[in-house]
């Protein structure tokens, strides 16, 4: 495949990413320029230049966020995080509390947060509404080298040096997975819909239920370093960039390696991403380029195929391109296909087999028709045979070849014979209403006699003559359990227009039950559930319909009781949960409450916390969130007061800040962030003694003290 466009911005390429809100892609080079470019016709649209050490193109040290309000770009050499708002080109935040090079940086899909990780193994959660660090994360024993959100901003990972990934319920900070499942360096980390997916250094790429933090799938190893990847907008196909200069797909249903040539480049990749309006991937390279490539380019080509009747190569074409199956033309060679074999089959029901194979040769080099082919012109080579027994009544001998050839089945010559069954059962059964002599019924039914699936039939009308009215008065009834017993006893009833007239009428139960769950109507949905019970094939989606109605009107009992840690179980529990319009409403309170919780944190307001977080002070979902607000209120507290103490070496903010410190180890133990302030004090020569074992204490929401250093 060759590139449509290529676009030379001369410097390494450190991150390409769509902006679907903007239609551009935004691109920044080794040098912290900002560029973004229209995805119809490649214009520049805008940018600008940032003026800071260069950054690393193969780290995941710089990011665009999902609706391309801000740029996050770590700072080599300085252990912090700048972040630019894109419109006004302005820098809004300086970043801190790493104590090793940023490696790894990630926002949320609602540019409300972002996660650093570092070479110093910690990772951080920003907001983006105050510029502050507003938790810690699970920290890595090494460097973490990649993080991200998910699609619903509820769950974080982080991948290391270490071969660990993190993965951590970051509204509630309640739930924390850590798993070692690499066998390299954790590189690359993306969240689907319903997925997530990591790679590393050793070309492995393993797809996860990032819910249970569970492996569902290790794919088939890539030859080199996962650079990146990127994903269609069905999540059909996944795109893998690595060090072999390849672009690498997979099939994300099957989970099966399609190509690990897709796209041959001739420099080495740094960054992929995928825009769905254009159909097109656009790669970076450390050689300076983006290379821009039509994925449908290939159109041109198939319809070519098609147009000269070389088949083989049309299918041989859409299997190295899958995503030509979303054609036009792909749906016309399919349709050439099924044309084709209908009128084949139609010439071999006329004996004209010759005709047949001329009309089948384009497509006999197309091994996935080859086996269809060469089966089918086996079948009809005793097709005569069959036409002349079903002509000349030898239903026996005609079932029989039918059963071996399955393809007479779809003939007129067998819909013939099975329309005769039907006129001549009927006129047996309505012989036995009237009380006619078996020898008469007999004499009806002579020409069926000897074919064993129409024997059960014939025997039932005699041994029992009410089957056929009590089979009817069930469905009449709508007593539908008798009815498939009825049915499981005598099977020869599947034939019959009641069953069809049940089928139909499972359904429209079906779908009836389905609007009434997606309405709301739960008691209606769970009334309608337990009758589609009574069909058999029906069993699991009556029962996945009643038990999906039973789980909403139970959490929206919990939602109207307002027991938070209930409503979070169950969400947790049944996923499905996540997309109801309640629980939504549900989350967008507690987003809320703690947006303001965390403004508050930055001025270490205590009071203020408290009051925006009193409706969740009993919740143990949320326990350990509100933990990390106060934390951070804390340590800004003892920031401004030890910025204080530089200046001024004030006695009394001496003893605010040692009494302070110990106190925060009292209630938080020894972390990372309080060690930082030790050091700080340290260096303004003072020694702070505390008791490094000393287990947390825990208080009730109330209790905690309005300043660090008061009494507790």
């Amino acid at each position: 495949m060759k590139p449509v466009r290529i676009l030379n911005i001369k410097f390494p390429i450190s991150l390409v990413r769509y902006i679907p809100s903007k239609a551009v892609v935004g691109i920044v080079d080794e040098k912290n320029t900002f560029r973004m470019y229209n995805i119809d016709d490649y214009k520049l649209t805008g940018g600008f230049r940032i003026n800071l050490p260069e950054n690393k193109p193969l780290e995941n040290s710089v990011a665009i966020s999902p609706n391309g309000k801000y740029l996050a770009v770590a700072i080599n050499g300085k252990h912090k995080t700048t972040v630019w708002e894109i419109e006004t080109k302005k820098l809004l935040y300086t970043l801190g509390w790493h104590k090793g090079e940023v490696l790894a940086c990630a926002f949320d899909n609602n540019d409300e947060y972002l996660i650093t990780g570092g070479a110093d193994g910690r990772a951080y959660m920003w907001s983006m509404n105050i510029g502050k660090m507003v938790s810690s994360l699970p920290p890595h024993a090494d460097y973490i080298l990649s993080c991200g959100f998910s699609k619903n901003n509820m769950w974080a990972a982080t991948g290391s040096y270490d071969k660990l990934i993190s993965i951590t319920n970051v509204t509630s900070l309640n739930i924390s997975y850590r798993k070692k499942s690499h066998r390299g360096a954790v590189t690359q980390i993306k969240f689907l819909k319903q997925r997530m997916i990591s790679g590393d250094k050793t070309g492995e790429l393993i797809v996860w239920n990032y819910l249970k933090g569970q492996v569902l799938h290790r794919f088939p190893n890539v030859a080199d370093m996962v650079i990146d990847f990127d994903w269609d907008e069905n999540e059909d196909y996944l795109f893998v960039i690595t060090k072999d200069k390849h672009v690498y797909l997979f099939d994300l249903n099957s989970y099966e390696l399609i190509t690990d040539k897709f796209i041959k480049l001739g420099e080495l990749p740094s960054s992929i991403t995928y825009i769905p309006e254009t159909s097109s991937l656009w790669i970076g390279t450390l050689g300076g380029s983006i290379y821009i490539y039509d994925l449908l380019q290939d159109e041109k080509l198939l319809n070519d195929a098609i147009t000269k009747k070389e088949y083989a190569k049309a299918y041989e074409i859409v299997k190295n391109n899958p995503l030509l199956k979303r054609t036009s033309h792909y749906k016309q060679l399919e349709e050439i296909w099924e044309k084709t074999f209908s009128a084949a089959q139609k010439l071999l029901e006329k004996g004209e087999s010759n005709k047949a194979r001329q009309l089948f040769a384009p497509f006999l080099e197309v091994p996935s028709k080859r086996g269809i082919i060469q089966n089918i012109l086996s079948d009809f080579a005793e097709f005569e045979k069959f036409k002349n027994a079903v002509i000349n009544r030898r239903y026996p001998l005609a079932y029989s070849l039918a059963t071996m050839h399955p393809p007479f089945k779809d003939t007129v010559y067998y819909k013939k014979m099975e329309e005769d069954w039907r006129r001549v059962f009927n006129k047996a059964r309505e012989m036995i209403k009237m009380n006619a002599r078996d020898d008469m019924i007999k004499e009806v039914l002579k020409p069926f006699r000897g074919v064993s699936e129409k024997t059960a039939h014939i025997q039932s009308l005699f041994n029992d003559k009410q089957l056929y009215d009590l089979f009817k008065s069930k469905l009449v009834s709508k007593q539908f359990e008798d009815f498939f017993t009825l049915l499981n006893r005598y099977p020869f009833l599947y034939d019959t227009p009641e069953y069809e007239m049940a089928i139909n009428y499972g359904k429209k139960l079906k779908e009836m039950a389905q609007k009434e769950l997606r309405e709301g109507n739960y008691k209606k949905a769970m009334l309608l559930a337990h009758t589609l019970e009574d069909f058999p094939d029906m069993k699991d989606v009556a029962k996945d319909i009643a038990q999906k109605a039973k789980i909403f009107s139970t959490f929206l009992n919990y939602l109207s009781q307002n027991d938070i840690d209930l409503i979070e179980k169950t969400v947790y529990d049944y996923p499905f949960l996540e997309e109801s319009e309640d629980y939504q409403k549900f989350k967008d309170d507690i987003k809320k409450r703690f947006a303001i919780a965390e403004s508050f944190s930055v001025k270490g307001d205590i009071p203020g916390i408290k009051k925006a977080l009193l409706p969740l002070k009993d919740s143990m979902v949320y326990k350990n969130r509100i933990l990390q607000v106060l934390k951070a209120a804390y340590l800004n507290q003892l920031i401004s007061d030890i910025l204080k103490y530089a200046k001024t070496k004030d006695s009394s903010l001496k003893a605010e800040i040692v009494k302070g410190i110990k106190n925060y180890i009292l209630l938080f133990g020894f972390d990372n962030e309080i060690g930082d302030l030790i050091l700080q004090m340290k260096k303004l020569k003072t020694a702070i003694e505390f008791d490094a074992d000393t287990k947390p204490i825990e208080l009730m929401f109330e209790k905690y003290p309005d300043f660090i250093w008061y009494e507790i």
